[in-house]
């Protein structure tokens, strides 16, 4: 009997196998590496707004409204003597799709956070944020 060419069944199937558990393996380094990636912009944002801040509070003597929507860094709502804006393009959200909050922190200090990608202000170590002052160098 001639043996025609072509794989068996079984041949087949192990390949199949061997692709499977080689796709397995690599999914986890495939979300590791977008969150890492989605750490970075969501630092980058947070570097752009506390410069934009920084700059507002110099040219104006105050601080941008808290809150969420960007007022102050691409529009003079509210009215803030001495502004020089926009100091943003646009105001983004994070990552996650979550906005950036800014608060009041103590003194004259502002916080600005991304509460990560539960989008909640909890204590899971995922929230990133940084202090504005305004004794801060460039």
């Amino acid at each position: 009997m001639m043996r025609r060419g072509g794989f068996t069944l079984i041949e087949l199937l192990i390949v199949i196998m061997i692709i499977a558990v080689l796709a397995g393996a690599m999914i986890p380094m495939f979300r590791t590496t977008r969150l890492n990636a989605q750490q970075a912009r969501a630092n980058a944002d947070l570097d752009s707004i506390k410069t934009a801040s920084i700059m507002y509070h110099f040219d104006s003597g105050q601080w941008p409204p808290i809150g969420n929507v960007g007022n102050g860094y691409i529009n003079n709502v509210p009215v803030a003597p001495n502004w020089n804006g926009p100091y943003l393009d646009e105001w983004k959200n994070d990552p996650w799709l979550h906005p950036y909050v800014i608060f009041n922190g103590t003194g004259v200090n502002r916080f600005i956070e991304s509460w990560g990608p539960n989008g909640s202000n909890e204590t899971t170590g995922d929230d990133l944020g940084l202090l504005m002052t305004p004794n801060t160098a460039f």
